[in-house]
């Protein structure tokens, strides 16, 4: 196996364009990739460490948006203040993260190209409508989370390109993170849950509600979300509703009637408290 480590993102794209067709794998944090071979993964021809790409590394705040690096480590993301303050499910998912040691290595672009439906970061960066910023030899592009990711493991990373940047965009609007494993940490979700809403004297004027690990990719309750902003839908018909937008499976965690119960119950607890009923 053949060791790159580009200090550019310029010289990123000319080491993988020499290497098209050959296989080729990219390297970030590592808490992913590094354990799979470890469990007889094939191993790549090439290996391309990312890790010495400065312009990956940060988080930018501007009057409307706040830009963060794909490399930045879920660590730094938990200490952020305006994370914690206006992107708190964010903040939440990002303290419920695995351990310190792998917090500290853990990026956040890696946990987005991992494409894991159990990725506990992804249902807040859903619920928020990220924005990822993309880059190859053909230049710069941009995508909404929910266009890239697009099965376990699958993105629309095209050859040669590099995601650098993931965008949020700032506003008002509350938020919390909820995830159930089988311990209280070091676990992959068996569900996990964020909320961002806006409500104004018990009802709510915006509402998202992203879950993971209960389909192929992070999923949306738009079925459910749009009948309660529109006020048609009562709480007997939520749990349907609910169930309408997701498709979970039986795994060696859970089985797919315990994730649609665990589901449904912490979607009607929210909804019940926020809503007063």
């Amino acid at each position: 196996m053949r060791f790159y480590q580009p200090t550019s993102i310029r010289e990123f794209i000319k080491v993988s364009s020499s290497l098209s067709g050959e296989f080729v794998t990219l390297l970030a944090g590592g808490t992913d990739l590094l354990p799979r071979y470890e469990r007889g993964q094939i191993m790549p021809d090439h290996l391309i460490d990312l890790k010495k790409l400065s312009d990956l590394y940060h988080i930018n705040i501007k009057d409307d948006t706040i830009q963060i690096g794909a490399l930045t480590s879920i660590q730094a993301i938990q200490e952020k203040p305006l994370i914690q303050s206006e992107f708190t499910a964010l903040h939440m998912a990002a303290h419920d993260f695995a351990g310190a040691q792998i917090r500290h290595r853990g990026t956040l672009g890696g946990n987005i190209v991992n494409a894991s439906p159990a990725g506990d970061l992804l249902p807040s960066l859903y619920a928020f409508g990220a924005t990822l910023t993309l880059i190859g030899p053909d230049g710069e592009r941009q995508l909404p989370i929910q266009d890239f990711i697009l099965g376990p493991g699958k993105t629309a990373l095209k050859q040669n390109e590099i995601l650098v940047s993931i965008g949020l965009k700032r506003t008002e609007y509350k938020s919390t993170f909820q995830k159930v494993g089988l311990r209280q940490s070091m676990a992959i979700s068996v569900a996990s849950l964020a909320f961002v809403f806006s409500e104004k004297e018990g009802v709510f004027d915006y509402l998202k509600i992203a879950c993971g690990a209960v389909a192929p990719t992070i999923v949306t309750l738009d079925k459910l979300t749009s009948t309660i902003l529109d006020n048609t839908s009562t709480p007997e018909e939520w749990p349907l509703l609910i169930e309408a937008d997701i498709s979970p499976i039986d795994d060696i965690r859970a089985t797919a009637k315990y994730r649609k119960q665990v589901v449904n119950n912490l979607v009607q607890a929210f909804l019940r408290k926020e809503l007063s009923v």
